[in-house]
């Protein structure tokens, strides 16, 4: 399996959704009902995060075992990069986005271009860019 397949299997929005929970020992009940998901489901998105090392578990001994999960430390450091990576890259879009608008207007203003193709390109680059100007949290 090659590491985007890895990376695949981890990010997803629910997972990255669990570590930002888990920053606080969780019982797997208690993340079923407040994803309004299964048990199952979360145990099999856990098991996959504890696989990688993002979450570790402890079991407190009872009547009946029960198992908490919480964040590890290189749960924290994958969390805080894809932050960061989803962070960057969302900037250079928005970017990409202000410079060809810029180059847009520059071609209208100069007569490149007639009134009716600056709109037509205009609303083909705010289709194309509108999740950046919706803001992509």
């Amino acid at each position: 399996m090659n590491p985007s397949e890895k990376i695949s299997l981890i990010v997803s929005p629910l997972r990255i959704k669990l570590l930002e929970s888990l920053r606080d020992e969780r019982h797997p009940e208690d993340l079923a009902r407040e994803f309004k998901i299964t048990r199952q489901a979360v145990d099999k998105h856990l098991s996959i995060l504890y696989r990688y090392g993002l979450v570790d578990k402890r079991i407190k001994e009872g009547i009946r075992p029960m198992v908490f999960y919480r964040i590890t430390s290189e749960g924290e450091e994958f969390l805080q990069n894809f932050e960061n990576m989803a962070e960057g890259h969302f900037i250079s879009v928005r970017k990409r986005y202000k410079d060809e608008l810029l180059t847009l207007d520059r071609m209208l203003v100069d007569g490149e271009l007639n009134e009716g193709e600056y709109k037509r390109r205009r609303n083909a680059l705010d289709k194309r860019f509108k999740w950046v100007m919706e803001g992509w949290r």
